[in-house]
């Protein structure tokens, strides 16, 4: 997917965009708008060096939420079933497997939020920023020798 949004802040390599919806967004939703609203704010990995105000092209990798679903879910609910059968071949009390059960689900709740943290910040949360279509300084410059015509 590819969309026109506008820079809002950047900071870094991350830059704030500002997407207003289209009818297409419908069918996508990889921005997430919510319901009613029709513009969005999403953080993107800023590679074209984009400043605060350019109209700019982002691209969105394809839908991952399928995958991420199943990485938020399924890790957690692994690591459990590993606690629990530490807990039942090491102790064989029930007592036992539930505290390595509860401690396994504790770590996989810790793994899937840590490789979120370092994924977000190395991927740039899925989005970048891939063309600056009209950066503030154009505009301005456009908007002086117009006048200057006249």
């Amino acid at each position: 997917m590819k969309e026109r949004a506008e820079v809002v802040k950047t900071a870094g390599r991350i830059a704030v965009l500002q997407i207003v919806k289209t009818p297409e967004c419908d069918a996508c939703k990889a921005c997430a708008f919510r319901n009613g609203k029709s513009r969005v704010k999403v953080k993107a990995l800023n590679t074209a060096g984009a400043k605060a105000g350019d109209e700019v092209i982002v691209a969105c990798e394809k839908d991952h939420r399928a995958l991420a679903s199943f990485i938020v879910y399924i890790v957690p609910v692994i690591m459990a079933g590993i606690g629990v059968a530490v807990g039942a071949l090491c102790f064989e009390r029930e007592l036992w497997m539930a505290v390595f059960c509860l401690a396994g689900l504790a770590l996989g709740f810790a793994a899937v939020f840590a490789a979120d943290k370092m994924l977000s910040k190395s991927r740039g949360f899925g989005m970048e920023v891939v063309e600056i279509c009209n950066t503030k300084t154009n505009e301005e410059e456009e908007g002086k020798t117009d006048g200057e015509g006249i």
